[in-house]
């Protein structure tokens, strides 16, 4: 009998002191709850609340208009326009600045001395400021001066001013931003290709795998499958958070040409003063950029290699 009333405390000391440990942890976790709520999920709350009004910038009233705005923006030409132009601009950054780091990383994998010196050469572009490097993008970019004017003069070519063509434009954007991605990307295949090991490779050597792209084709990329697809998806996400570039460099001109989603929220927001249709094109964007997080929790969670 002393024995079972002895197991019996013994259990709800066991139970008493997980509960402790979970109450403390709840209550060291309860500020990092409120400040996510107050940041993230109340200000998307009002955003989604405000898009079912007529509400403007600087007046006092609004008006319940339901789904007044998403239609709206179904009939809107200039936002189709826009997200045919961010999934355009995607679709060139994204498959050029995954695969050429890709590349390098494979190329960059089997040096010791120079490698670090490389990931900090390629590196720096993310840590740049991109409003700033925009300006200075804009300079090597310009047809009339510039490295790029100096090399087409050169070669007895016509100018070819980036900023001033509609396709040009975008193809500018677009490569600003694999210039800026791909440092990122860089890393992160960098510490993929730390769970192949040297084995493989002296194996598939063996095997007569000796050139670049069949042990590319063959062996490393299959084995980086899981973050390639990571890489990927966080490519398409900052890819679709294009502002910067646009805001500073042709502020979605020539003629529309290199409109952003972004790019349009902004400048219906704040300089058309259309709050309500402004936050309905806020909710279509975080359900995109939402799509892409979930598509890359789901990955990382289970295949990713890092």
């Amino acid at each position: 009998m002393t024995s079972l009333s002895n197991l019996h405390s013994q259990s709800s000391a066991v139970s008493s002191k997980r509960f402790s440990y979970a109450a403390m942890a709840h209550l060291f976790a309860a500020p990092a709850f409120l400040l996510l709520i107050a940041t993230v999920v109340a200000p998307i709350f009002v955003v989604v609340l405000i898009s079912l009004t007529d509400y403007r910038l600087g007046r006092l009233s609004l008006n319940f208009v339901g789904l007044g705005n998403y239609s709206r923006m179904i009939n809107d030409p200039f936002f189709w326009a826009a997200l045919r132009n961010s999934a355009l601009y995607t679709a060139i950054v994204v498959p050029l600045s995954v695969f050429g780091a890709l590349c390098v990383a494979v190329l960059l994998d089997g040096r010791r001395r120079s490698r670090r010196f490389y990931e900090i050469v390629y590196f720096l572009p993310v840590t740049s400021t991109l409003t700033a490097m925009s300006i200075v993008w804009s300079y090597l970019l310009n047809g009339h001066i510039g490295p790029l004017a100096s090399l087409l003069e050169a070669l007895g070519l016509p100018p070819l001013d980036f900023f001033a063509d509609g396709t040009l434009a975008l193809i500018g954007l677009a490569i600003i931003g694999i210039w800026h991605l791909f440092g990122f990307n860089l890393i992160l295949f960098l510490a993929g290709l730390t769970v192949i090991s040297s084995e493989l490779n002296e194996a598939s050597a063996l095997d007569g795998m000796d050139g670049f792209w069949d042990r590319l084709r063959y062996l490393t990329w299959p084995l980086l499958a899981p973050t390639t697809i990571i890489v990927v998806v966080l490519s398409c996400i900052q890819s679709f958070q294009v502002f910067d570039t646009v805001a500073v460099l042709t502020n979605g001109g020539p003629y529309g040409a290199t409109e952003m989603l972004l790019h349009k929220i902004n400048t219906d927001t704040f300089t058309g003063l259309k709050a309500g249709y402004g936050s309905a094109l806020t909710v279509v964007y975080l359900l995109l950029i939402g799509t892409f997080s979930i598509v890359h929790v789901g990955f990382s969670n289970r295949r990713a290699h890092f």
